[in-house]
């Protein structure tokens, strides 16, 4: 379908002369000759994009423009300025407004055309909900290359196996990439002076790690990434992360969206192990653990553990971890198999344990 695009201006000549532009670009345009009448046409009909003139009767532009912040059903529409006014305080008090781009009075074709075409790209990618999956960073990357801005986005990204226990990258080491994971689970975890491992967040399907080290001054990672299982890593030249990420501030943001995604989730995690006792600690661990396998799909009871990974989790020691799940097993929250799978046999008591 088509997109829509609404020219508010009170000047005929100049409003039909851009709508017969944007028509033969096979754009659907709507047109008003002055600020109320384009608000109460934007309403009626949702446009995809609104070139506006600043100076016009009735009401000006700027005006238009907070009138629409304010409508829950508009205020994300991509919003244009055009005028005859060339000084720079007059740009930058409509893009203080939150203008998304302006035209100056006379322009051309060529002019008009990009403009519209580049702001409707980034629209799109902004409203667009890609998954957490291979092909959600692939589309995301497809259309965001498209911009004019990262049209030299080449996105080099080279796949890599890891086995379970094997190391993605070590502690120390020298930052060269983003890391999203295709397949599989990594842990990131840091290890004391005693030897103790510390897993501070486990990376699932659909998640990026590493770009913490990449933004680091020095450059190096300042925790160990493990495979918890078989897994495959899609690796991304921090040349590449940079130019998302320093793109415009709205891909920007939408990017930095799509990496954090579980940062609420690793907040949540060290506040539960700052406070609790070591048996909630465990229990907490294994709702961790039920949650990260069981992220997206339907929820099965049972998942692999390792002991020394739910150690980790509560930051306890491997011998109090064993004692605490042994205690849920004897009061009937868990089922541990020999071969190491766990089982939940009551969700509900578990997440509400007490100390």
């Amino acid at each position: 379908m088509n997109e829509t695009i609404l020219i508010i201006e009170d000047n005929p000549d100049m409003r039909q002369n851009t709508a017969e532009i944007l028509e033969l670009a096979s754009y659907k345009v709507l047109t008003a000759s002055n600020g109320k009448e384009g608000i109460e046409t934007a309403k009626k009909n949702r446009p995809d994009l609104i070139l506006c003139d600043i100076t016009m009767p009735e009401l000006d532009g700027y005006g238009v423009l907070r009138a629409l912040e304010h409508s829950e059903k508009l205020s994300s529409v991509p919003f244009i300025f055009i005028t005859a006014k060339s000084e720079k305080i007059d740009f930058r008090k409509g893009m203080d407004l939150g203008a998304d781009d302006y035209l100056t009075k006379p322009f051309n074709g060529d002019d008009l055309l990009r403009v519209v075409s580049t702001r409707l790209k980034k629209s799109h990618i902004l409203r667009e909900t890609y998954q957490h999956t291979l092909k959600g960073l692939n589309d995301f990357i497809n259309q965001a290359s498209a911009l004019d801005e990262l049209q030299n986005l080449h996105f080099e990204k080279t796949n890599r196996r890891v086995q379970r226990k094997s190391a993605v990258y070590m502690e120390g080491e020298m930052a060269h990439f983003l890391y999203f994971v295709i397949t599989g689970k990594v842990k990131i975890s840091q290890t004391n002076e005693e030897g103790k491992e510390f897993i501070r967040q486990i990376y699932k399907e659909g998640d990026f790690f590493g770009y913490l080290s990449l933004l680091d001054s020095d450059r190096k990672h300042k925790e160990t990434a493990t495979a918890i299982e078989d897994s495959e890593i899609a690796l991304i030249p921090r040349e590449d992360f940079f130019k998302l990420l320093y793109s415009s501030s709205d891909v920007s943001l939408k990017f930095i969206r799509f990496l954090t995604n579980n940062l609420a989730d690793a907040q949540e995690k060290l506040l539960k192990l700052a406070y609790n006792s070591a048996r909630k600690r465990v229990a907490e661990a294994l709702l961790f653990l039920y949650k990260k396998y069981n992220a997206g799909k339907t929820a099965d009871p049972s998942f692999p553990v390792h002991r020394e990974n739910i150690s980790a989790i509560a930051g306890i020691s491997p011998e109090s971890a064993s004692r605490n799940l042994r205690d849920l097993k004897e009061e009937g929250l868990i089922e541990i198999s020999q071969n190491g799978i766990i089982k939940i046999l009551d969700l509900t008591r578990l997440q509400n344990l007490k100390g």
